[in-house]
């Protein structure tokens, strides 16, 4: 009897994804997902032309995910908090595919746009980009770290998603901010200048309008032609979505 008690705690102990949260569904395909995704990523750099394949992949792993039962706040905290930088990184691609909206993984996440990897400061950008609210309380905070953090992330380089975040807690420090990225000069700051127009108009004319007039007013012709594209580029995309309603 003693060895039968000791060949089952052998055994449970040597199969943690059976019994474990591992053995979850939701993780299962959170982990395929990311897989999915990081050859998608490397098939992309290789320019292999799949992307098409790839990302009607990734989909359908997200809707196998989002079919599953659902992951607790408990599980994603604690694959969140977890030494296990697997476990972590299948908890991003979880929240990315469907965030759990609390103020205590809010925070979690906000530290994670902190994280050496760029991979996982992805996809806690983007989970938080899927958030519909912040709590009103703890958004000016919030907004004031998130700046914070896309200022000190110069050497990382800045994501879309951290850009497009900053536009969930539009200020006048943030706006300041994007207004600095739209005077970039250069091709390498291309993308810098895209991200942050977007940014601006996404938190509205208040800020956008302030913003374009001081890059008209001190910008360099090529900066302020850009600008004038980018904002004939918006209105049409806008144009098209209004008719489609």
């Amino acid at each position: 009897m003693i060895w039968f008690v000791i060949g089952i705690s052998l055994f449970i102990s040597g199969c943690p994804s059976k019994f474990g949260v591992e053995g979850k569904a939701w993780f299962q395909y959170a982990s395929k997902f990311d897989e999915a995704s990081n050859i998608a990523m490397a098939n992309d750099a290789d320019k292999k032309g799949t992307a098409t394949d790839d990302l009607a992949k990734m989909d359908k792993l997200k809707q196998k995910f989002l079919r599953a039962k659902q992951p607790t706040e408990a599980e994603i905290i604690s694959v969140l908090r977890s030494p296990n930088r697997r476990f972590q990184r299948v908890g991003l691609a979880a929240m990315s595919l469907k965030p759990i909206e609390t103020d205590q993984l809010a925070e979690i996440l906000f530290e994670f746009l902190q994280d050496q990897d760029p991979e996982f400061r992805w996809y806690a950008a983007y989970s938080l980009e899927e958030f519909t609210k912040f709590p009103e309380s703890k958004k000016v905070n919030l907004g004031k770290q998130l700046l914070e953090i896309a200022k000190n992330e110069k050497e990382k380089g800045i994501s879309i998603g951290e850009f497009l975040l900053l536009a969930k807690f539009p200020s006048k420090e943030a706006s300041l901010f994007l207004t600095e990225q739209l005077m970039k000069e250069g091709k390498e700051n291309f993308l810098y200048r895209n991200f942050a127009f977007n940014a601006l108009k996404e938190m509205g004319d208040l800020y956008y309008d302030e913003a374009a007039e001081y890059v008209n007013n001190h910008g360099s012709p090529e900066i302020k032609k850009e600008l004038l594209e980018l904002q004939n580029s918006w209105e049409e995309y806008a144009s098209k979505m209004k008719k489609r309603k």
